[in-house]
């Protein structure tokens, strides 16, 4: 049965989450990372493509990002990331066909709720993968924009400071929010699954959807 429409609309907050074909690597070198980040930071920088995004990870066979959009559709943002990327590999790797698993998946949130259990979870992905036992030691996600050193400046900060506090004071209480996670990293995997398609409160979800209807109404 073919999927439906996501719900979309302007300034809406997505969890969005791909990985490769049959679970296949996507990323098998350190260069594959930095060229999935820096296509993120093209687009970002793109005429006609605003969007901001306030947390991601990439592991070596999946990704997650949270994301909002502004006026661009976040499936135009994603396909070009997705469809530039998978080009890229291709050609590297010598291979054919596709390298995704399906189409992305995405959950409309609340942010303002959503944010900071959803950003642990995906910061601490490669614990919850037993790739590294320390946080810092893995350098693919926006955990380095806000506590170390990176090249990169991805992550809206500005938005980033206001859903966690603004002073050095609450920003390191949120890195041991971060932390306290470890003890139950389990736990947090099942909260964090895409099996809504909305996730908040009643009066988010009832809201969200009549944005949706004016959007298509418009359009």
């Amino acid at each position: 049965m073919p999927r439906g429409p996501r719900i979309a609309f302007e300034n809406a907050f997505f969890h969005v989450y791909n990985r490769g074909v049959a679970k296949q690597p996507i990323f098998l070198e350190d260069s594959d990372f930095e060229k999935f980040l820096r296509r993120i930071t093209e687009l970002k920088n793109k005429n006609g493509f605003d969007h901001a995004i306030y947390a991601y990870v990439l592991m070596p066979n999946h990704f997650h990002l949270l994301l909002q959009t502004k006026k661009v559709p976040l499936s135009k943002v994603m396909t070009s990331l997705l469809t530039s990327y998978s080009m890229y590999f291709n050609r590297k790797y010598k291979r054919v066909g596709t390298l995704f698993q399906n189409r992305f998946k995405s959950k409309l949130c609340d942010k303002d709720s959503y944010f900071l259990g959803a950003s642990r979870y995906i910061l601490l992905n490669p614990i919850e993968a037993g790739i590294v036992s320390d946080i810092q030691a893995y350098p693919w996600s926006s955990y380095h924009e806000l506590f170390g050193e990176t090249k990169y400046s991805i992550i809206d900060r500005d938005e980033v400071k206001r859903l966690i506090g603004e002073t050095e004071k609450d920003k390191w209480s949120f890195h041991s929010f971060l932390l306290e996670g470890i003890k139950k990293i389990e736990s947090l995997r099942n909260q964090y699954t895409f099996d809504r398609e909305i996730e908040g409160e009643p009066l988010f979800k009832s809201l969200s959807q009549k944005k949706y209807l004016r959007r298509k109404l418009k359009s």
